[in-house]
């Protein structure tokens, strides 16, 4: 059996996560995940400041998520 290299298994990682954001997308769950988050948030008296900042934080990632979708598709098509 062949040992995978640390190189396959971080390919593998990226691959997986931008496949899981992919699915979160298409399936509303992180807008709803965040949604609730704020609401629960709110009933608990956090400062809509805070509330905005972890907003804006988590906005951020899903960009950069995206980012990371766009670039294992520009891989997946040189591998083909």
């Amino acid at each position: 059996m062949m040992k995978r290299t640390n190189t396959a298994d971080g390919r593998m990682g990226a691959i997986a996560r931008g496949v899981q954001a992919r699915l979160e997308e298409k399936t509303d769950y992180s807008r709803r995940l965040t949604r609730e988050t704020v609401d629960i948030a709110r009933a608990l008296g956090i400062a809509d400041r805070e509330i905005e900042r972890w907003v804006h934080q988590r906005e951020t990632r899903s960009a950069e998520s995206d980012e990371r979708i766009q670039g294992i598709k520009r891989l997946v098509r040189t591998v083909r």
